[in-house]
């Protein structure tokens, strides 16, 4: 069977779908071919966070692009709400961080004085003031600060309208059918190769989450550095007036949603595409919860599960043209922040896609950073912890203090 697209987006998380609403308002043709279902995996297992403040220890790229995504997320999720009918829950209620060490509130007081020293408004809590505005947090508590302007969102809701918006703006979207390569010729993108065949199209966008270096690429391209990084989360219940506000600190983290529902996370496991949820994990996210809001303990467990994240060597995403073959774009390796970059890089690719340029700052999230250090590959890659263990990362200049089990 072949059909012909304008431009074919492999993966139908919310980059993805993100990706082919802005493609199909700038008039092209779009299908998005999804292997499984529509944001069924990282997107909708995510925590919701669109926090840069509250998740970068310093300045960087990634920053700057996070902190230019958040301001367009409120009218964003406007539009997608308006296309969709589906209210994504976007909550402006800030960010808490509790420091629970000396040494963890060293790092965050230095974090607030660079931040404001770009003009953030980022402030300092006393243990009453925390406690204010997260009445359950009563471990204990060597510092807190509050990120006001950081946001999260039901990014389980979010990704379905996205979706729906898409379709509604006129892009396809195939599920249950795995693109297995990239089909060019003469140095061109013609095309994919999928279960039903083959689709012409001259643009193909890779966006296929942490199954992005499993689809074949054409002679002479190299399969983005994309690998699975396992993350774990508890569900519980029963918390809403304890818990009323995104808390982060540094082996766990709390993100309570409009239903009721309080997450906890999150794990970093190099454990290959194994998305089972571990008695380990579970365990040890309770006790690092309980030991901040000891309330948890009285709480309801409503389950838990895991998803993969995207990896890459730098933890830096991947955004942008290869080098190698026209028409073959990259939208990968968003690890941790695919829910709060997804505005940013779908408006950057379809400028770069339909204009060439954009005045989003990508230029150094670009794929083609590994073919001019191929080195960075073998300096900067984890090696694989034992299963059911998360590994310890190695930090690039952009990376988070991030919750994680010890």
């Amino acid at each position: 069977m072949t059909r012909a697209a304008g431009a074919v987006v492999i993966g139908g998380g919310l980059a993805g779908c993100a990706l082919a609403r802005e493609l199909a308002g700038r008039g092209l043709a779009v299908i998005v071919f999804e292997r499984g279902h529509v944001g069924r995996e990282a997107s909708a297992a995510a925590a919701g966070f669109v926090s840069p403040q509250a998740d970068f220890a310093r300045d960087g790229p990634l920053f700057r692009l996070g902190l230019a995504s958040r301001a367009a997320y409120p009218r964003w999720v406007r539009a997608i709400a308006r296309e969709s009918g589906l209210d994504p829950a976007l909550r402006r209620h800030g960010v808490v961080w509790a420091a629970t060490t000396h040494a963890d509130a060293r790092a965050l007081g230095a974090r607030l004085v660079w931040q404001r020293r770009l003009g953030l408004r980022a402030r300092r809590l006393s243990l009453r003031g925390a406690r204010a505005l997260v009445p359950g947090l009563s471990g204990p508590l060597r510092g807190a600060a509050f990120f006001p302007d950081d946001l999260s969102i039901d990014n389980e809701r979010l990704v379905v309208a996205t979706a729906l918006a898409a379709r509604r703006g006129g892009a396809r979207i195939v599920e249950g059918t795995s693109v297995h390569g990239v089909v060019a010729r003469g140095g061109r993108v013609v095309g994919v190769r999928t279960d039903r065949g083959l689709t012409a199209a001259p643009v193909v966008i890779n966006a296929a989450g942490a199954w992005a270096a499993g689809i074949a690429m054409p002679r002479g391209a190299a399969a983005p550095a994309v690998t699975p990084v396992r993350g774990q989360m508890v569900v519980l219940g029963g918390l809403r007036c304890v818990v009323g506000r995104p808390v982060h600190a540094t082996e766990v983290y709390f993100a309570p949603r409009p239903d009721g529902r309080l997450l906890v996370g999150s794990t970093y496991e190099r454990v290959g595409f194994d998305k089972r949820p571990t008695a380990h994990a579970v365990r040890t996210l309770l006790g690092a919860a309980e030991r901040l809001v000891p309330s948890v303990a009285g709480a309801t467990l409503l389950g838990a599960y895991a998803g993969l994240r995207p990896g890459t060597p730098d933890e830096l995403p991947i955004v942008g043209a290869a080098d190698e073959v026209s028409g073959l774009w990259y939208a990968c390796g968003l690890y941790r922040n695919g829910v709060l970059l997804a505005p940013a890089v779908a408006a950057a690719l379809a400028d770069l896609v339909t204009d060439g340029v954009t005045r989003w700052p990508v230029a150094a999230l670009a794929p083609g950073r590994f073919g001019r250090a191929a080195s960075l590959n073998r300096r900067t890659s984890p090696r694989a912890p034992r299963a059911g263990r998360p590994g310890r990362r190695r930090s690039s200049p952009d990376s988070r203090r991030t919750p994680r089990l010890r």
